[in-house]
């Protein structure tokens, strides 16, 4: 009897120690999460972000409720950028269009125009991930923090400054496609000047691009005020309405129309992206992305032709 009586002491005894740590376990608190400055101090691939933040006065922001939404480069990517170049305004314009107001996840990322802090992004996503402005691409995503959601990426976002005339009159490789433009009708000037707010995709041929297709049809030909209509017409086949980042070129299946009537081009992205016009054939995207405030350049090694 007092063998059995000892064995339920110590019964008793083991249980109520149990219950005491359960009960203790239940009623610690769970140390409260990191906001999305803390999460990138606390990671050294953030020095530098974390440093410019601080620099220009923009730390008690991203440690405001929020939801936040941030893009944030890695010191790798910010290595690729000469910030000393920047003015003050630029560089927090550059750190603010790295933030949207919202918790955004990867999977409820949808291609298009997002509002961020400073100037406005543009999104794509396809099968292989999530990419801004087409250049910079989410490397890990849905970083958890207190306040929001971090996305790592690896080039830092930096909002355009030309627009797509601008830029193709500051491009030497271009001179012969402004030649042409100036030569065209007024419209063809205007239309790539003043976008609509979705902006325009050019697919601009290169000197080397031109000075081939004038061994079949002369510069003069096309110059000849009596072709100032196929003139026209072939400078717009080369654009398509709204923003088509080479990041979307996934997603656009079949023909896509250009701002030439209903004429239309089509994409092949095996073996490197291409371009393909109507009578023309094949071109390659030598260069992608390039932003402007109105819309966004892709340079191509052959002129297309509807």
């Amino acid at each position: 009897m007092k063998k059995i009586k000892a064995l339920l002491g110590v019964s008793f005894l083991v249980s109520s120690l149990a219950f005491t740590v359960m009960s203790c376990d239940e009623t610690k608190e769970t140390p409260a999460a990191k906001d999305v400055v803390d999460v990138a101090l606390s990671d050294s691939r953030f020095s530098t972000l974390t440093k410019l933040l601080t620099d220009n006065g923009l730390i008690s922001t991203l440690k405001g409720s929020g939801p936040f939404t941030v893009f944030a480069p890695t010191n790798d990517a910010f290595a690729k950028i000469d910030a000393s170049k920047l003015s003050k305004d630029e560089l927090v314009n550059i750190l603010k269009s790295h933030v949207l107001s919202g918790k955004v996840m990867a999977t409820d990322v949808k291609s298009g125009v997002a509002n961020s802090l400073g100037s406005s992004i543009y999104l794509s996503k396809n099968s292989t991930g999530v990419f801004i402005n087409g250049n910079s691409q989410v490397t890990t995503a849905d970083v958890s923090a207190s306040n929001g959601v971090i996305h790592i990426i690896d080039n830092v976002i930096v909002p355009p400054t030309k627009n797509l005339v601008e830029i193709a009159q500051s491009n030497a490789d271009f001179t012969e496609l402004v030649s042409l433009v100036l030569a065209a009708d007024a419209s063809v000037l205007t239309a790539l000047a003043s976008a609509s707010n979705d902006g325009l995709t050019v697919f601009a041929p290169t000197n080397a691009a031109f000075n081939e297709l004038y061994k079949t049809i002369p510069k003069a030909t096309l110059l000849a005020p009596e072709n100032k209509g196929l003139l026209t017409s072939v400078l717009l086949y080369h654009v398509v309405p709204g923003r088509v980042f080479s990041s979307d070129l996934p997603n656009v299946s079949g023909e896509v129309g250009t701002a030439n009537s209903t004429a239309k081009i089509a994409f092949e992205l095996g073996g490197g992206a291409k371009v393909k016009g109507k009578t023309s054939g094949n071109s390659n995207i030598v260069a992608a992305n390039i932003l402007a405030t109105n819309g966004v350049i892709h340079v191509i090694d052959k002129v297309l032709l509807p």
